[in-house]
C-alpha cells in the first residue's frame, strides 16, 4: 500500500503538562550527566594519586630486595581493602614504573578515551555568529536558526544551536515555568489585512540624568509593523493625539485602534472624549478598549515593547531626547525590515505589511555588529534598502504600495 493509500490517522494530543514534564525530564538527565562527569574526574584524580603512591613505595623497597620481592611487598602493601580501592597486579606496577622513569609522574595520569581531535559539524564561523547574536540580543536557538537560514549564513536546527550554547557555556533557561491562567481560556486572533487594526500603548524610560521619558508605540495587528515609536517628555492626551494624527497621515486610516484605559486614551468621565478619542471620532475610527487589569487584550503592543526593551533599551543610556529618538528610529528600521518575526512564520513585518520580500544576506542590517558585517571573514553581507510605507486607501488596503519618504521626526 502506497503512502497516499494509507488510512489517515490523527496525531495524538499533547497537553501543556506533557510538554513541561518532558523538558523537566531532559533537564534532570542533563544534570545527571554533569554529576557523572564530575564524579568521573574525582575518580581519575584518586587513581592518579594511587599510582604515584604505588610507584614511590616500589622505588623505596627496590634497592633493598630483588625485583620480584619488591613486587610482592608492593602488592601486599596496596591490596584493596575497601570497595573504592583500585585493583593492582604485578604487570601494572612494572608498567607504571617504566612510564614514570621515561616521562615522570605526570605520565601516570589516566588517559582520556576521547579522540584527540573533535570535528564539529557546525563551522567555526557559524559558531561565532551564533555566539554574537546570543550575547547581543539574547535570542533563542530557533530564532537564531531561522535568521541563519534566511541570511544564507548556515543551515542548522534550533536544537543544534542550543547544543552550541551548551558547548560555549552560555546560560540557557531549560524550561518555562507554568504560567497562571486564572481559569481564562486565552484566544489569539489576527486581522486579515494591513490597517484593519492598530494597537497603541506607552512605555516609560529615563535619560541618563533621571528625566522620565515616554515612548508612544503604534503597531499594525496583521503584520506587526511598528508604525511609530516616538519619544516625549509628557504623556498627555494632546501629545498622543498628535503622534496618532501624524501616523495616520503617513500610513493611512485604520478601521480600529486598540488601547488600554490609560488617561491619555480614555477620560475618567462618562460620555467625554479625550483629545485622542476626539481624533478617532473625527477620522471615523472605532476605539476598542481593553478590560481593566487585562493587558493581554493589547498583547501585540505589549510584546513589541518587551522586545524593544530586551533587545535595544536595556543596557543603553541616552543623554538627550533627540539621542533616544535617533536610536528608536534606527531600531524600527531594523525591526520592520530585517528582523524575522516568529508569529509571522519567520517573515519580516515590512514584507507582510507591503507584500514585498526583502533580499538579505549575511550580517547586513543588524545594528551593533557593523564591523562584523563589513569583515569578509564572516561572509558576504548585503541587503535591500529599507521599505517605507505610504498611506493606504480603501481600494489599496489589500494591495499595498511603496513610499520613500524619510521616517517621521521626533515629536516632543
Amino acid at each position: 500500500m502506497s503512502i497516499s493509500q494509507e488510512p489517515k490517522r490523527r496525531k495524538g494530543k499533547v497537553n501543556k503538562a506533557q510538554t513541561y514534564n518532558g523538558r523537566r525530564r531532559a533537564d534532570r538527565a542533563r544534570r545527571a550527566q554533569r554529576r557523572a562527569r564530575t564524579e568521573q574526574r574525582r575518580i581519575e584524580r584518586r587513581q592518579f594519586k594511587f599510582r604515584v603512591k604505588v610507584v614511590r613505595f616500589y622505588r623505596q623497597v627496590r634497592p633493598q630486595v630483588s625485583e620480584k620481592r619488591a613486587i610482592e611487598l608492593t602488592l601486599a602493601r596496596w591490596q584493596p581493602t575497601q570497595p573504592w580501592h583500585f585493583p593492582l597486579c604485578a604487570s601494572s606496577i612494572r608498567q607504571w614504573q617504566r612510564m614514570a622513569e621515561r616521562e615522570g609522574f605526570a605520565a601516570l595520569k589516566p588517559k582520556s578515551k576521547r579522540p584527540h581531535t573533535i570535528h564539529y559539524q557546525v563551522p567555526e564561523v557559524v559558531v561565532g555568529v551564533i555566539f554574537t547574536l546570543r550575547r547581543l540580543f539574547g535570542w533563542g536557538g530557533h530564532r537564531i536558526a531561522a535568521e541563519l537560514k534566511e541570511r544564507q549564513i548556515g543551515q542548522v536546527s534550533g536544537r543544534t544551536v542550543y547544543k552550541v550554547f551548551d558547548r560555549l557555556g552560555l546560560p540557557v533557561k531549560i524550561y518555562a515555568l507554568q504560567g497562571r491562567s486564572d481559569g481564562i481560556a486565552y484566544r489569539r486572533y489576527e486581522k486579515d489585512r494591513p490597517n484593519a487594526q492598530w494597537h497603541i500603548d506607552l512605555k516609560h524610560t529615563t535619560l541618563s540624568d533621571g528625566t522620565k521619558v515616554y515612548i508612544c508605540i503604534l503597531i499594525d495587528d496583521y503584520s506587526r509593523y511598528a508604525l511609530a515609536a516616538i519619544a516625549g517628555t509628557s504623556a498627555t492626551t494632546e501629545w498622543v493625539a498628535q503622534v496618532a494624527r501624524e501616523t495616520i497621515r503617513r500610513c493611512g486610516r485604520p478601521d480600529e485602534v486598540v488601547s488600554d484605559n490609560g488617561r491619555e486614551f480614555v477620560s475618567v468621565w462618562e460620555n467625554v472624549l479625550t483629545k485622542f478619542g476626539q481624533l478617532l471620532a473625527e477620522e471615523g475610527i472605532e476605539h476598542l478598549k481593553c478590560a481593566p487589569y487585562y493587558p493581554q487584550g493589547n498583547g501585540k503592543a505589549e510584546a513589541f515593547i518587551k522586545t524593544l526593551d530586551h533587545e535595544w533599551l536595556t543596557g543603553r543610556t541616552f543623554d538627550t531626547l533627540e539621542e533616544l529618538q535617533a536610536a528608536l528610529d534606527r531600531y524600527l528600521t531594523y525591526y520592520n525590515n530585517y528582523r524575522l518575526h516568529s508569529a509571522l512564520g519567520w517573515q519580516t513585518p515590512a514584507s507582510r505589511y507591503t507584500g514585498r520580500a526583502i533580499a538579505i544576506r549575511g550580517l547586513a542590517g543588524i545594528p551593533g555588529i557593523e564591523p562584523m558585517a563589513a569583515d569578509p571573514h564572516w561572509g558576504a553581507s548585503y541587503c535591500d534598502s529599507p521599505i517605507e510605507i505610504m498611506p493606504f486607501t480603501a481600494q489599496q488596503a489589500r494591495v499595498p504600495v511603496l513610499w520613500t519618504e524619510p521616517s517621521v521626526a521626533a515629536i516632543a
